[in-house]
């Protein structure tokens, strides 16, 4: 099973950009939340920020995360 705790943890240590795709669909294609950082992480969820504003993500609403190179 994937730790997103650990992952996240490790994504605000270095600051980096990411999408988030989600668990359920959008207009026939998956649901995602693109160019995000994150802002605090917790045990059950985690709080990401982009230009748009803060939002909560509970980690069983995570399919999986797509970082790209730098």
């Amino acid at each position: 099973m994937v730790n997103w705790m650990q992952i996240f943890q490790e994504l605000k240590t270095t600051d980096r950009v990411f999408t988030v795709y989600l668990r359920y669909m959008q207009k026939d294609s998956l649901a995602k939340i693109p160019n995000v950082r994150v802002n605090e992480v917790y045990d059950d969820h985690v709080r990401l920020e982009n230009e748009a504003g803060f939002g909560i993500l509970a980690y069983e609403d995570i399919l999986y995360v797509s970082i790209p190179r730098r």
